[in-house]
């Protein structure tokens, strides 16, 4: 069941900006840990809250740290640069458990009276701590890797961590239009949906037009084109009139065979 920091975090980088009212969940242990009722990445806080009870009913550590932080999203484990000291933590880690989106609040001191019950461990052993919210612009979460190296330090080589979001304390943003100058974007948007209008009860009014009304058959171009086709055609017929008016008579070609013929060619 053991994880790699690339597939413990994959699952997030797939979903970042899936749900905004969801968060992720991470557990992961210096144990080995059962194998959890469900891999989905989409699960209901009810559902995660079970198999992390199953998880822990084994009591497979001597120390458990429960970390919950407000306004955290998949958006936030996106990438190794904005968690460095988590996915260090993930990769030495024997296993570990990962939900990339959990729909609605988990909540993490019910998963530690439930270790002080089940494991029969003092109120030291199980550390509840709810960190600060993370800001929209948070590009590192500096606070929770200084939690983890200094708890490390104490715990030794037997704890297990699971970190998770919290409540919201920010209201997702809206976006709302804005204009520089609204009272002019209003008036020409009026002026085109009086035109758009305007061409649909012209269209209107045109299906009811006559034939010849409706459509123009004669453009100014084939106006122009039908004028000089009838002065190049007056020309062609004044030409050929012309060649057809020549007369002249059949003896004007006969060869000549009197006198003055005969003294040309001496």
């Amino acid at each position: 069941m053991r994880l790699s920091v690339t597939a413990a975090l994959a699952g997030f980088c797939a979903s970042a900006h899936a749900f905004s009212d969801s968060s992720p969940f991470i557990l992961f242990s210096t144990a080995k840990l059962a194998k959890p009722t469900s891999q989905d990445q989409l699960q209901s806080s009810s559902r995660v809250l079970e198999s992390t009870k199953h998880i822990l009913s084994s009591c497979p550590t001597n120390h458990y740290l429960l970390i919950s932080q407000p306004n955290l999203n998949a958006g936030h484990l996106s990438s190794k640069s904005a968690v460095p000291k988590l996915s260090e933590f993930l990769s030495y880690a024997a296993s570990s458990y990962s939900v990339a989106e959990v729909a609605g609040e988990f909540d993490v001191r019910s998963v530690g009276a439930y270790i002080r019950e089940t494991c029969q461990l003092p109120r030291s052993a199980v550390d509840v701590i709810e960190l600060s919210p993370v800001p929209s612009s948070a590009a590192e979460n500096d606070e929770l890797g200084l939690l983890l190296e200094q708890y490390k330090a104490s715990a030794g080589n037997s704890y297990t961590v699971i970190y998770a979001g919290g409540a919201r304390t920010e209201v997702p943003q809206t976006y709302t239009a804005e204009f520089t100058d609204s009272g002019a974007g209003h008036s020409e948007l009026k002026r085109q949906l009086h035109g758009a209008n305007g061409l649909r009860r012209q269209e209107k009014s045109d299906k009811k037009l006559p034939l010849f009304e409706k459509y123009q058959y004669f453009t100014p171009g084939i106006f122009m084109s039908l004028i000089v086709l009838i002065i190049l055609m007056s020309i062609l017929y004044a030409g050929i009139s012309a060649l057809a008016s020549l007369q002249v008579s059949y003896g004007a070609f006969d060869k000549e065979m009197g006198p003055a013929a005969q003294k040309k060619q001496q």
